[in-house]
Order: structure tokens, then C-alpha cells, then sequence
């Protein structure tokens, strides 16, 4: 029995060891693309980020299917989504309307190819200006630029996909979010926003709009709570709209916020506390940092990106929330890495880092685990 003990609380001991190892390797932040290769033939690459921001590529992943090879600044063509059985990524592509459907491996970041991958979203043409995607529950939605339609797919545990319905819409979807509370998805049409209800069970889309911004809204983000939408505009300043989303999914202007800094203002991302709103300045390829006091913006500052960079773009964060990792079109493709302290966002040492040489067309990013409301 002496014997046996010591035996046991090594066992112990290693179990232990396991446990907190493998919660190190999960707690691993990756970022993926969409690369959006102007070849034709699309692929999306898996990155890691060091504690230091520091990104270094795994490999590049064939998607199956052809690039749009163009895009809206705003359009997010790259979403993940977990199931029972693990983590998906999804990657449209836009030359002809497919998307391709991944499991991502959380302990090394690797990619396997869902069976029957890529899948139809409905559409057959070629998308030039991108299919953008959204998840919420068990629902992936695809938005057709060209053809002017949201396309609505179930996924499955395995991270398959089964479309389920197409809804003409009276624009052309540009961003796209679903609510936290998985109620509505609000998109913006480069002009004017909507809101639609979702019916889990069918999913079928129920219009509630269209409502009319006073600008040109592009790039959607959600407060955490679900009661505010923001809206990133096309325009030749930085310029982002508050819309309040009633209980009933309607959206009502609340602050029409304007500012001298920047050029461009596509994209827009809430920090993971809710307490700032992150801008990617397109065309003057800024970061724009403004405070937010419960819908209210207030200017903070404006950081201009490293170069060879030369346009801002889409923006995401990761679990942490330490860092903002913004897509930057040049070519080859880079990435931008931004720490974030407060009011203040500062570029990390080596940023912006290549990924590939993708003809300098828009590409897309996300991160995988996710930014967490806190």
C-alpha cells in the first residue's frame, strides 16, 4: 500500500500536469483568413498569435472554390461558429458562390475539410464584390452582393452545411451581425440598414425594415446586450451612426457621430467591455479610437498603421481582448496587430505581418476562440 501511494500522486500529479497543459494549448489564439487570392483559386490560412502579438503562419489551406478576386471594404467573408462537437470556420467564395466549411483543431490550429465542402449558398454567379457571412445558434447567413439576396444554412454538428432558404432583400448586403441574444440579424446596404427576425426552427427571415441612416452605412457591430447597433459609414471622413434595436427588432438613429480624423470609416469593432469603439480608416489607413458612454462616441485618437500597409480594413479581436488584428490590403496580404490599453492602441513591433501573396485584392479575417463580452 506504501508503494501504491507515492504511484498514485504521480499519476496524480501528471493528470494534473495534462489538464493545465492542455487547458495552455486550447487558451492557443489563431487567426484565420480569408485570402481572396486574385488567381481565381481561393484559400484561407491559419495563424497563431504569440502573448506578444506576434503572428506566424501554419499553413495555407486550399478552399475549393474561386475567389471574388474584388470585395466591399466592410464585407466579412470569413465567420466561425462552435457546435456540440467543436469549433467550424467558414470561408465564402465569392467567384462562384460557394462556401467552404472547416474544423478547426483548438490544440494546434489545423484545419480538416468538411465532407461535400465547398457548399452552395444558393446563388451560381460570379460575386465580384464578395459573399459576406454571418453565424447565430445553429444558422450560418450568406450575403449575395450581386444577386441582392441573404441566404440562410443550417449547420450541422459537424459543421456541414444545408441551405434552407434564400430572401430577396432591397439592397446589397454589405456587413452583416446577428445579435448576441440570436434574435435579429442587422445588415447595412451601403446606405441604408435593416433588421430582420430569425426563425430558428425554418430559418426563415422576417423583414422589419429597411430604416434610413443619414449616411452611408457599411460595416455593422453589436453591443454586447443587444440594444445598440453601430454602423460604419463609406463616406470621406470618419463617420459612424447609432441605431437603438428595440425589443421588437426595430432600429432607431440615436447619434449620427462625425470626425475630421481619418478617411473612410468601413469597419467598426466594440472593445470586449463595450467602453470604446475601434474604426479602421480605410483610405487614410488609421485606426480611429473613440469612448463609448451607452451609445454615446466621443472622439479619443487616431493611429496611423505601419507601412507597407496601404488600406485599413477589417478589423476583429480576440479572446483576450488585448489586441486588435486589423486586415490590411497590400500585396502580399498583411495583417496589422494593435495592443490595446484603454483609449490608447499601439501598433506591436513587426506589424504588419505577410501572409501571402494574394494579388493585393480585399481580404477578410477572424479570430478563433473570439472576442468575449465582458
Amino acid at each position: 500500500m506504501r508503494r501504491l501511494i507515492p504511484t498514485l500522486r504521480m499519476l496524480f500529479l501528471a493528470g494534473v500536469g495534462f489538464v493545465v497543459y492542455a487547458a495552455e494549448v486550447q487558451a492557443q489564439q489563431y487567426l484565420y483568413t480569408n485570402d481572396n487570392v486574385s488567381s481565381g483559386d481561393n484559400s484561407t490560412t491559419a495563424l497563431t498569435v504569440s502573448p506578444k502579438g506576434v503572428l506566424k503562419a501554419i499553413k495555407t489551406y486550399p478552399t475549393g472554390g474561386k475567389s471574388a478576386e474584388s470585395g466591399y471594404f466592410a464585407l466579412s467573408p470569413i465567420t466561425s461558429a462552435r457546435t456540440a462537437l467543436g469549433t467550424c470556420l467558414f470561408v465564402s467564395n465569392g467567384g462562384n458562390s460557394t462556401i467552404a466549411a472547416f474544423q478547426v483543431d483548438l490544440f494546434d490550429g489545423m484545419l480538416t475539410a468538411v465532407k461535400g465542402s465547398p457548399f452552395s449558398d444558393g446563388e451560381s454567379s460570379d460575386q465580384h464584390f464578395g459573399v459576406g457571412l454571418a453565424a447565430g445558434g445553429s444558422l450560418l447567413f450568406a450575403g449575395n452582393t450581386v444577386n441582392n439576396s441573404i441566404s440562410v444554412l443550417r449547420i450541422d454538428s459537424e459543421c456541414s452545411l444545408t441551405l434552407l432558404t434564400k430572401v430577396a432583400v432591397p439592397g446589397s448586403p454589405a456587413g452583416m451581425k446577428v445579435t448576441p441574444d440570436d434574435k435579429f440579424l442587422i445588415v447595412a446596404y451601403i446606405g441604408q440598414v435593416d433588421s430582420f427576425s430569425i426563425d430558428f426552427a425554418t430559418g426563415q427571415l422576417k423583414e422589419i425594415g429597411p430604416f434610413t441612416p443619414e449616411g452611408s452605412a457599411a460595416g455593422v457591430e453589436i453591443s454586447c446586450d443587444s440594444s445598440t447597433a453601430y454602423f460604419g459609414d463609406a463616406a470621406a471622413n470618419t463617420q459612424v451612426e447609432v441605431f437603438t434595436i428595440s425589443s421588437a427588432g426595430t432600429l432607431h438613429e440615436s447619434q449620427n457621430f462625425t470626425n475630421s480624423h481619418g478617411e473612410s470609416s468601413n469597419n467598426v469593432l466594440l472593445s470586449e467591455d463595450g467602453t470604446h469603439l475601434y474604426v479602421s480608416n480605410t483610405m487614410s489607413n488609421e485606426i480611429t479610437t473613440l469612448s463609448d458612454s451607452g451609445g454615446t462616441l466621443r472622439y479619443d485618437n487616431s493611429v496611423k498603421l505601419n507601412k507597407p500597409g496601404l488600406y485599413a480594413l477589417g478589423l476583429t479581436m480576440g479572446k483576450s481582448g488585448r489586441d486588435i488584428f486589423v486586415s490590411e490590403e497590400k500585396n502580399p496580404e498583411a495583417i496589422g496587430v494593435l495592443a490595446t490599453d484603454g483609449n490608447t492602441v499601439v501598433e506591436v513591433p513587426g506589424s504588419p505581418f505577410s501572409v501571402i501573396d494574394n494579388g493585393s485584392d480585399p481580404a477578410g479575417l477572424t479570430a478563433v476562440p473570439p472576442k468575449v463580452c465582458r
